[in-house]
């Protein structure tokens, strides 16, 4: 009977489609490809393999809106819904907690859960009635540099803008008819006098030609018949009563229109476009409704907390008002929302101290961070009123963060909420197998790909099983997979296929979805492959081949290696009479100072004392040469020397078409156990690539890795030396260790 690895019978699928819930019968036997497979729009649905996880998720969830209904009850945001009034502290409202750290390799979904838990607490905040806020900045009167906070209803932010907005477009439409009037009255009042001035001129020509009597003779004769006399004599007592406060009356009315003109008062535009204005500034927005996501992965002090613009360059201008200069920080945006930060390790102390703060006080006010500021200005006067940030910390990382996060911070985390391992596999399972489905079908949808075939999907769940190294566990680390299903889709799409074969699946595998250290380290290994003295054929005494793993240090990716090991043993009582050489044991060809292959070495030294009862560092002269290899390191060499001194000390020849890999251990009566080692996977993929015909393993690594179908090469277990020996060793023996080159020479 066939396998069928996603099972034979039939499932209702309840999805959210759209937003309405449809139900889909689904036929695991018979389904011929994932076109009709339904996803879920809740990314909660998403996580696959970390039911952990998420339970310990959800219950901080529900402990988290426990804590906001708490809050809806007291009504602490009443004294935060004026500007005006004066704001409480919220230390002994606002309880701290609770906190998430996710720790756990790349790739197993902990940036999903985060978002995944924001779409969740939209749900959970219609349900039980929990309303998000927005925030406003207002200009402060008294105190320009400590502009005021105050928070409204979903959505009323907005609104209070544009009643403010309206109302300085009334007081500036107030203003401009005001200095329009104010225009028109001194021009006015400037030409009348103006007017008047001249109309007096006008008279003084009248009476000169009139010629009255002045003082006691007629004015022309009085002037000597010169106009110009009398004229200047009028003028001059003409020009402080009309044309001087005429002219200046003119001119201020036209200097004030040209003004205004150019953009003078009432626009003197500042940040974003803003003018000298009372209206305040919506600093956190929350009128879509959904609960706020940040991530603040990488994010500094100022993205993090809030700053104050400063740079008039930066400002739009001068004329920019303080409250108008203010931005809010992440931990304030991401109120009653998740402020997600990955790699939570890498937060400074200083930030790491500020963000204690905003977790223990569930508000920041916020004023001019960070370093770079630009040395002294007076932006780091400014600071506002504390603004709410009671947030939802998710932090994330590797599991090296533990030791590397903050101690005050990690502290609070233990305290206060949850530290949770993500899962890197699940067991292999029926039903895990059709989460491998679910989660090809979610990737499909998401960018668009053509379906993948049933086949494909197998050997989909197939690679993760491989990557697991378990064979009865799916890894869970999906980033790796999600490369191999775009890049199977892509191969197809070019081949004007209608869906995803296996094929596809298997090229993508095998060319193209390689890491970059991986490539390097094959192509390393594959050009230094061809110096190397690698023949498994026949039988040799003196040689074996041992497997190892080159792992890159940054990326933790490995590749198999195979070692030709060497070795020379002479006894020193049948060496000639006049050498005085003492016994050695030495050991060429591997890492210097590393414990791990110490280690090997001394235990190879004891378990030959044991089986045979020969000491090779005081007896013999023996050398053991790990051939064209530099440092080699690891516990898995042990079993390569054992084999090949026992070779030389039974005289029985080693087959060179086998290669070996384990750990050698101190035996117990009469029994010498190799336990199980790691990179068995790439090892034996390595073997398999050189030619070799067998493999041997220890015993564990078989029982809980293996699965001879993904390799085309013998692979056979062992639990003790002898099982290693039976199958390495040629049964005929041939010339012992004892006779050796040396000739005794006659005294």
């Amino acid at each position: 009977m066939t396998f069928n690895p996603f099972g034979t019978d039939s499932e209702i699928l309840e999805r959210n489609v759209n937003g309405r819930k449809i139900r889909v019968k689904w036929d695991w036997g018979n389904f011929k490809s994932t076109e009709q497979f339904p996803v879920d729009d809740n990314l909660i649905n998403w996580v696959i393999g970390q039911e952990q996880a998420l339970n310990e998720c959800f219950l901080c969830l529900d402990e988290w809106v426990h804590k906001l209904k708490w809050l809806e009850k007291t009504k602490w945001y009443e004294n935060w819904s004026s500007p005006e009034k004066p704001k409480p502290s919220t230390k002994t409202a606002i309880s701290p907690g609770p906190y998430l750290l996710l720790l756990g390799d790349p790739g197993t979904g902990k940036s999903l859960i985060g978002r995944a838990l924001a779409e969740k607490l939209t749900q959970v905040y219609k349900e039980n009635g929990i309303k998000l806020f927005d925030v406003l900045c207002w200009k402060n009167s008294l105190l320009p540099s400590q502009p005021r906070i105050s928070i409204h209803k979903t959505s009323e932010g907005k609104k209070i803008i544009r009643k403010e907005e309206l109302k300085e477009l009334k007081r500036k439409f107030v203003t401009k008819i005001g200095f329009k009037a104010l225009q028109f009255f001194l021009i006015a009042m400037g030409l009348v006098l103006l007017s008047l001035g001249f109309y007096f001129l006008f008279q003084a020509w009248q009476t000169w030609e009139t010629n009255p009597m002045f003082l006691g003779e007629p004015l022309q004769e009085y002037y000597n018949y010169n106009f110009v006399d009398y004229l200047i004599s009028k003028f001059v007592g003409l020009v402080p009563l009309t044309f001087i406060p005429g002219g200046s009356l003119v001119f201020f009315g036209v200097f004030i229109w040209w003004f205004s003109k150019l953009g003078g008062l009432g626009n003197m535009k500042g940040i974003g476009g803003a003018q000298q204005t009372e209206v305040p500034k919506l600093i956190v927005d929350n009128s879509s409704g959904h609960a706020p996501f940040l991530d603040a992965t990488g994010h500094r002090n100022a993205q993090l907390f809030g700053s104050i613009a400063w740079d008039p360059y930066q400002t739009g201008g001068l004329g920019t008002p303080e409250h108008q200069r203010v931005t809010a920080g992440d931990v304030h945006r991401a109120s009653l929302g998740i402020l997600y930060i990955d790699e939570i390790k890498n937060l400074d102390p200083e930030e790491a101290i500020t963000l204690l703060t905003v977790l223990e006080d569930g508000q920041l006010p916020i004023t001019l961070r960070g370093r770079w500021h630009g040395g002294d200005t007076a932006a780091m006067a400014v600071s506002t009123e504390p603004a709410p940030a009671i947030t939802f910390l998710v932090g994330a990382g590797n599991f090296d963060s533990i030791s590397q996060i903050h101690p005050a911070l990690m502290d609070r985390i233990y305290g206060y909420g949850k530290v949770v391992r993500m899962n890197n596999d699940m067991p292999n399972t029926e039903e895990s197998r059709r989460k491998y489905v679910q989660f090809i079908a979610q990737e499909v949808k998401r960018f668009n790909l053509l379906p993948f075939s049933r086949e494909a999907c197998e050997e989909i769940v197939e690679e993760g099983r491989r990557r697991s190294n378990k064979k009865d566990a799916l890894t869970t680390k999906f980033r790796p997979l999600i490369s191999i299903i775009k890049t199977a889709a892509t191969l197809a799409i070019n081949e004007e296929c209608k869906i995803v074969e296996r094929r596809h699946v298997r090229d993508a595998i095998e060319h193209h979805c390689k890491t970059i250290q991986r490539q390097i380290l094959e192509h390393d290994i594959s050009e230094r492959g061809k110096l190397l003295e690698i023949s498994p054929k026949g039988a040799k005494l003196g040689q074996i081949y041992g497997l190892a793993v080159v792992r890159d240090p940054y990326s933790g990716e490995m590749t198999g290696s195979v070692l030709s090991v060497k070795a020379h043993m002479a006894k020193r009582s049948e060496l000639p009479r006049n050498y005085s050489f003492k016994g050695y044991y030495k050991v060429t060809g591997v890492a210097k100072g590393q414990s791990f292959i110490s280690d090997s070495i001394a235990k190879v030294r004891s378990v030959i004392l044991q089986k045979y009862g020969i000491d090779i560092a005081q007896d013999y002269l023996t050398h053991i040469d790990f051939a064209q290899s530099f440092g080699v390191d690891g516990p898995s060499a042990g079993v390569t020397m054992a084999i090949l001194l026992c070779s030389l000390i039974e005289g029985k020849p080693i087959r060179q078409d086998v290669a070996v890999t384990g750990e050698i251990n101190l035996g117990v009566g009469d029994s010498i156990q190799i336990t199980a080692v790691g990179g068995v996977y790439e090892k034996i993929k390595a073997a398999e690539a050189w030619g070799f015909k067998k493999v041997v393993i220890p015993q564990k690594n078989y029982e809980h890795s293996i699965d001879i179908r993904d390799y085309k090469i013998e692979v056979v277990p062992a639990a003790t030396l002898d099982d290693y020996l039976k199958e390495c060793l040629v049964e005929k023996p041939t010339l012992k260790v004892p006779v050796h080159a040396y000739k005794r020479r006659k005294p």
